[in-house]
């Protein structure tokens, strides 16, 4: 039976770094009043966590970079 590595899961603490760069980008819309598109914002954020940028700091300010990908102004 194939099994998938195990470097391709993330463990609980990788889990909650990324979930507090979601919940910090979500907060930051709600005070610049932007609608998110959350599946790409999640999806945003575990790429770059995948792909090495892994302190929380960092990652969030890589994801505030690339807001334009799942932000919308709203009127």
């Amino acid at each position: 039976m194939l099994r998938a590595p195990q470097s391709q899961f993330l463990r609980p603490e990788d889990r909650a770094i990324c979930q507090r760069v979601v919940d910090q980008i979500a907060a930051d819309a709600k005070w610049y009043s932007t609608s998110i598109d959350g599946q790409i914002l999640a999806s945003t954020t575990l790429t770059l966590f995948q792909s090495g940028v892994v302190n929380e700091t960092n990652l969030l300010a890589h994801v505030r970079a690339r807001r334009h990908d799942f932000t919308n102004l709203t009127d």
